[in-house]
Formats: structure tokens, sequence, C-alpha cells
């Protein structure tokens, strides 16, 4: 199993850096953070659009649009509505339509995505700028949630309180396996080793086993990387988190290998985590994100997409 160096958390919440779009190839260090607070002085017509990925399972639909919900009360005074990015309604155009209807001509697009790949970098920016050309609007795309924070936070507080229902195991027998979605943009595993590290780093009772695993595309696949924890030396509990927002059919697969391997490997204790869900925390990142995009944009005159 690869493992990870951990590092601290580099920075403080309360700093501004540029918004710098997403990124071609390589990592990048992280967004510093603004506070939430720094919103309140949103400008007049210009609302926000949060985009979801869309998915077919009527709880993660829902789980969606419960965020969305959270980032308008955290937003009272912005229009705010939900487009989907594929397979479900809304979609994206309908939503700057409805934007715009409701008087915005400057839009910040809010991606409920965890990593930087093909969606964010490709597939979102495209979708925006036909909706932004039909209406005459001006969009500004915000970071995904990568490595912010409150992310981080509720990433380590979801495996602690998996972890807490077991019997006691040292760290040192203790394997955890991130488990990541999969895309065929080679800076995912960075990505996500990032997280993993920072979400791990300075807990005490972190496991000792540290590896990343990915459902689709991306190497080590998740078969290979829950097989490589269950066979190292000493091991008897292996963590098995998967790095995702909201239920559907890759949360299933994820609980479908750790069922298997409770046949293969008896022995060792699995225990699966939970997804982020529709936090709270997730919602104030999000807004976190589009105020950084927001002070970007109005710094440079609005980078569109």
């Amino acid at each position: 199993m690869t493992m990870i160096d951990v590092e601290e958390p580099p920075g403080a919440r309360g700093s501004l850096v540029a918004h710098n779009g997403p990124s071609e190839g390589g990592s990048r260090p992280p967004a510093a953070v603004i506070p939430t607070a720094g919103v309140r002085d949103w400008p007049r017509r210009c609302g926000l659009v949060v985009v979801g990925h869309g998915t077919a399972d009527h709880l993660g639909a829902a789980e969606t649009a419960a965020v969305t919900a959270l980032v308008a009360s955290r937003l009272p005074d912005v229009p705010v509505e939900l487009g989907f990015l594929e397979v479900i309604e809304p979609a994206i155009g309908p939503a700057l339509a409805r934007l715009a209807a409701r008087g915005c001509r400057h839009i910040v697009a809010a991606p409920l995505l965890l990593l930087a790949a093909g969606h964010a970098r490709r597939d979102v920016p495209e979708s925006l700028a036909t909706a932004a050309r039909s209406f005459d609007l001006q969009v500004t795309q915000a970071e995904p949630l990568g490595c912010h924070p409150r992310i981080v936070a509720l990433s380590r507080h979801r495996r602690r309180a998996a972890m807490a229902g077991g019997v006691p195991v040292t760290p040192a027998a203790t394997a955890l396996v991130m488990v990541g979605r999969g895309a065929s943009d080679p800076t995912v595993v960075g990505q996500l080793e990032e997280l993993v590290g920072r979400s791990i780093a300075g807990d005490p009772a972190a496991p000792a086993h540290v590896g990343c695993g990915f459902v689709a595309v991306a190497r080590p696949r998740l078969d290979e990387a829950l097989a490589a924890a269950a066979g190292i030396a000493g091991v008897r509990r292996v963590v098995v988190q998967p790095h995702l927002l909201f239920r559907g059919h890759v949360e299933r697969e994820v609980h479908a290998a750790v069922d298997r391997m409770r046949h293969e490997a008896p022995d060792i204790e699995w225990v699966t985590v939970e997804r982020l869900g529709a936090a709270a925390d997730v919602a104030a990142a999000l807004v976190d994100r589009a105020a950084e995009a927001l002070v970007a944009g109005s710094v440079r005159g609005a980078n569109g997409v």
C-alpha cells in the first residue's frame, strides 16, 4: 500500500489569496480561506449557482438540494439556485436562466466537487460558458472544495466517529484506505493524498498505515488497496473511508468491496466511514469558495469562464 507523508497544514484560515481558477496539471498549493463573514457586502445583481454533479440516487439528489438550502440560509440577501451537471434536472442552463430572471447579471458558480479533475476543469466551465452566452451573463467559477479546512475537519470527524464504535485497536495495528471516485486526470491521486495527509496530521489516534484507492480509472484500484491493507503484518483493523459528498452508486461499490473483504479476511475488523453528507461544514466551505472567486473576480473585473 502506498504510504503518505504527513505534513502539518500550512497557513491561517483568515488570509486571502487570489483565485486562479482550475489549474492544468500538477499539484498546486491550496487557497487560503476567506471567512464567510467576508461576503456580507455581496454585490447587487450578483447571484450564486451551486453546481451539483447529478445522481439518479434520490437521497443523493436530496442531499445536494439540502446543501444548497444551507448555502442560501448563509446568504439570505443573495439569489441562490441549484443546477446539476448531468443525469437529473434542473440543469445548469435553466438554473442560470432563473438567476437572470431574478435580475442577476453576474453569477458566481460554486461546484459541489471535492477534487479538481475533468468535471471542474472542462465539463462545468463548458456548460457555464454556453449558458452565460445565452443569457448575456458574466460567470466566475469557484474552486472545488479541495482541502478547505472545514472539509478536512469533517473528514477527520467522520473517521473518528466510525473508529470509536469498536473494540480499541492501537494505531500501529490500524490501516486507513481513503477511497476516491477516480478520474483520468493524473493529479487526482496527489489531491486525495494531500487531503488524507492533512486529515490525519497531528491526530495521535490516526492509523499508522495509510493509503488511497479509487473506484474507477485511477490506480491503485479499490480492491487492490483493500487487499494491500489486509496484507500488512500486524494489522487488525482496516478503516475504509469513502471521500464522497453524497449517496450514490460509488458509495454502494465501496460497501460491496468491503463486504467481499470481510469474507476474504474475516480475522480483520473492517470499518466503513460515513460519507461527508449534507453537513453545515460543506455549505460553509462552499460559501468560502464562492467568496474567494467573488473577491478575485471583482479585483480583475470578473474572470469569466
